[in-house]
């Protein structure tokens, strides 16, 4: 395998303990010198591998000239990343891995973060600092749960978090509590607010995070929630990078690349992105500069990553679970299963309002990431609450799809393999599946309910047609089996004839 570590060449390693140490011989700037700039809550994986790595990379780029992005994590839910990064300095080490025609692997060691503290046991520090004049942005990674929403996506103002916040609003325990408790104090001490950037996997996240924000603001003041609205921001983002769950063997990566002990390492591919719609009214990085996409338009980047990442992504899962298969990469070494994901985004794509322009490079993309035996994604991992993601990234691509008068067989074969699974809890070789969802819809899929019933649509000629065709691809799955059919969907002339085996 090519390999490249940064910062240091391998020839210039000596035997190193820790990460720190490390840092303190190679670090590419100085952290003592940074300044607290972004408050961040969830400090987790994919924070520590997207966001907090790109503030590094930014750091490096300007080192003496702009040292004022230094971040303070913000944990709701739990000590253990702090008690795991603590003893480092809250210094971890990045590795990169790709596995493909081209092999690449790198790391080096993130210093952005500052510190990580508890926001339930700290909750007055964590409010003296998202008041400070040089905090001006707050990030978000606490998943779609830690928004403390409802089905509609507004705040749910019932939810015992939020109950206890609006009670307490001056101890509060969420991060959307904390948000507004700070924008209060800056308004009262006559501060500029801070801008508030949502890092999670939510269509149009940053307005989803302002209208709870506003929410929960008119319950303590109805003046806090025209202050917040007229003067705060709520930019818009989508982040794109794929961070597996925590391994044992990732480790091994820090000790060979580096020769480092480091207990919280992250292991990642090498491509990331992360578009921010342009809607700041204080300071911010120039993050340009370390290859962030700044736009007045985010929705085609939005379709692009929902659609051609997560959808595929589930659909290449439920595909998967019917066969059997471990890990992503396996399924795409198949020949039928690549054609027919190649067929399907061209597929979705054509239902898709972006041009072929933008689409089709990173179409080409995403098939090169998930084909990425050196970073293993389980089958297991994507296929967990299924239900929620074809209602979330994948029913919009059927109903454009048809108002599109598009033929809907190939996008519909995938969530019938997933509901035949699910109705037998088998693979198709007859062995055992356990169905990773709510117990409800595992209850009803089991029962036979159609398809638009388990993802709640309401009945109409659209439905109709998307359980008819759910029902034929069932229908052809259980005569056939997966692999021919597969074949047979993956002509360039869809009919409804009944296959021929042969």
């Amino acid at each position: 395998m090519n390999s490249y570590i940064s910062p240091v060449t391998r020839s210039a390693l000596t035997p190193l303990n820790t990460v720190t140490h490390l840092w303190n011989q190679q670090s590419p700037y100085n952290r003592r010198a940074l300044s607290i700039g972004i408050v961040h809550f969830g400090p987790g994986r994919f924070f520590r591998g997207h966001l907090a790595r790109i503030i590094h990379q930014y750091l490096a780029q300007k080192r003496f000239q702009d040292q004022r992005w230094g971040i303070c994590g913000v944990s709701l839910k739990s000590r253990r990343t702090i008690t795991i990064l603590q003893p480092q300095n809250f210094l971890y080490s990045l590795i990169e891995r790709h596995h493909s025609e081209e092999n690449h692997e790198s790391a080096e060691v993130i210093g952005s973060i500052n510190q990580i503290v508890d926001g339930t046991e700290d909750h007055e520090y964590v409010l003296n600092l998202m008041t400070s004049p040089a905090v001006h942005l707050v990030t978000l990674t606490v998943t779609q749960a830690g928004y403390c929403l409802n089905s509609r996506f507004h705040l749910d103002t019932a939810h015992d978090a939020i109950a206890h916040d609006l009670t307490n609003p001056a101890t509060p325990t969420t991060a959307i509590g904390f948000i507004v408790e700070a924008l209060r104090r800056r308004r009262e001490q006559g501060m500029a607010p801070f801008t508030t950037l949502s890092c999670d996997n939510l269509p149009k996240n940053g307005e989803i995070l302002q209208q709870a924000v506003l929410d929960y603001a008119n319950q303590i003041d109805p003046q806090l929630a025209a202050y917040v609205r007229d003067y705060a921001t709520f930019p818009n983002t989508m982040v794109d990078r794929i961070v597996p769950q925590e391994h044992d063997s990732y480790s091994e990566y820090a000790g060979r690349l580096l020769q480092v002990c480091d207990r919280a390492p992250i292991v990642t591919e090498p491509f990331w992105q992360f578009v921010v719609e342009d809607k700041f009214r204080g300071d911010r990085p120039i993050w340009e500069d370390a290859g962030v996409i700044m736009t007045d338009d985010i929705t085609p980047f939005l379709y692009m990553k929902s659609r051609f990442l997560n959808a595929v992504h589930s659909f290449i899962a439920c595909l998967a679970v019917r066969a059997g298969i471990e890990y992503v990469h396996q399924a795409l070494r198949m020949p039928e299963f690549y054609l027919f994901t190649q067929l399907l985004m061209d597929d979705i794509a054509a239902a898709t309002p972006v041009s072929d322009q933008m689409c089709n490079p990173y179409k080409e993309q995403v098939l090169l990431r998930l084909s990425n035996e050196a970073l293993p994604d389980a089958i297991e991992r994507i296929s967990s609450e299924t239900s929620r993601k074809l209602g979330k990234y994948i029913v919009p691509i059927l109903q454009d799809a048809y108002s599109q008068k598009m033929n809907l067989k190939r996008l519909m074969l995938p969530i019938a393999a997933w509901m035949l699974a699910a109705r037998e809890s088998a693979i198709e070789s007859g062995t055992f599946y356990h169905v990773q969802d709510k117990p409800d819809i595992v209850t009803a899929t089991q029962a036979g309910a159609a398809f638009s019933q388990i993802v709640g649509l309401k009945p109409c000629e659209c439905t109709e047609v998307l359980d008819q065709e759910c029902y034929q691809a069932l229908r052809d799955l259980r005569t056939y089996g997966l692999s021919v059919t597969l074949k047979h969907y993956s002509q360039e002339r869809l009919s409804n004839e009944i296959i021929s085996a042969a």
